[in-house]
């Protein structure tokens, strides 16, 4: 069960244009990765980011001076991120595969920056995603993934009512955290279209990964669960008030940190965090 990563790519390539909508607690995610990288950027001169889609981030950071990298696997992406970036001589845009960085150096970068697709989407090939994040790692790592708490009852919640049964995916979720679109005769009529492979992770079986490749784990934990459980009306709400938009994302925190750090993360986007140092 191995990823097909041309399926992979052509599926990356037509979800570019929409990469920047964010929809439900999109947003919420985003203001949290964003908060994070704050708290990440003293004595950090050069940064990349692995499966940096459009620019999001590397294209801010780069505005503010720092000597940024951007990875990632979609020609489209890039080439939208291009457009953002005009001007800039700051940022240095490379194509490649997240489990393949063989041409960066080890210990290439002061920080690096691995959120969403290209940890998860990588199925299992994660953990190599994982070891070449870390490897061209110098001093600080920051990654995002998939949140088995929540996928395994987004998982449940989309086969009792469709099957009235169990099925194989939800077992293998609660076992290994694996998807495969070929995996079992239910997959594909689980999730419409293409949708083609996955990793999900628990805290601790992120942090143990990380730190097994040369890194001290900070914090591992779920990322904005309390903008999961707190409802549509109050997420509309936050998004159209910065000044509640503030105050919720610090409740966030609050609540990821002090509440429930095994939580399920947001709905939308990476729910698991980790934050981590080069031993």
């Amino acid at each position: 069960m191995k990823p097909d990563f041309k399926k992979e790519q052509a599926w990356w390539e037509n979800k570019a244009a929409g990469e920047e909508r964010d929809i439900a607690d999109e947003a919420v995610n985003r203001a949290l990765r964003w908060r994070e990288i704050e708290r990440s950027l003293k004595g950090v001169k050069t940064i990349a980011e692995v499966g940096a889609a459009t620019g999001a981030f590397t294209i801010p950071l780069a505005k503010r001076g720092y000597q940024v990298t951007h990875i990632d696997f979609s020609a489209a992406a890039i080439a939208l991120a291009k457009t953002k970036a005009k001007g800039l001589k700051n940022i240095e845009f490379t194509q490649a595969n997240a489990a393949d960085l063989r041409q960066f150096r080890d210990r290439t970068f002061d920080l690096v920056l691995n959120m969403d697709g290209a940890v998860s989407f990588c199925g299992k090939d994660a953990k190599k995603s994982i070891k070449e994040t870390c490897r061209i790692c110098r001093k600080k790592l920051l990654i995002t993934a998939s949140n088995k708490a929540w996928l395994i009852p987004v998982w449940v919640g989309s086969t009792f009512p469709k099957f009235k049964k169990l099925v194989p995916a939800v077992k293998a979720m609660i076992k290994d955290g694996f998807w495969h679109y070929d995996q079992h005769p239910h997959n594909k009529k689980i999730v419409p279209g293409y949708f083609g492979t996955l990793q999900a992770f628990l805290p601790s079986e992120l942090s143990a990964l990380i730190n097994a490749n040369g890194f001290k784990v900070k914090t591992c934990r779920g990322l904005g669960s309390l903008a999961n459980l707190a409802g549509k009306d109050t997420i509309d709400f936050v998004k159209q008030n910065p000044r509640a938009m503030e105050t919720f994302l610090d409740l966030c925190e609050d609540f990821d940190r002090d509440i429930m750090p095994g939580g399920p993360g947001t709905k939308q986007r990476a729910g698991l965090i980790a934050i981590a140092t080069r031993k």
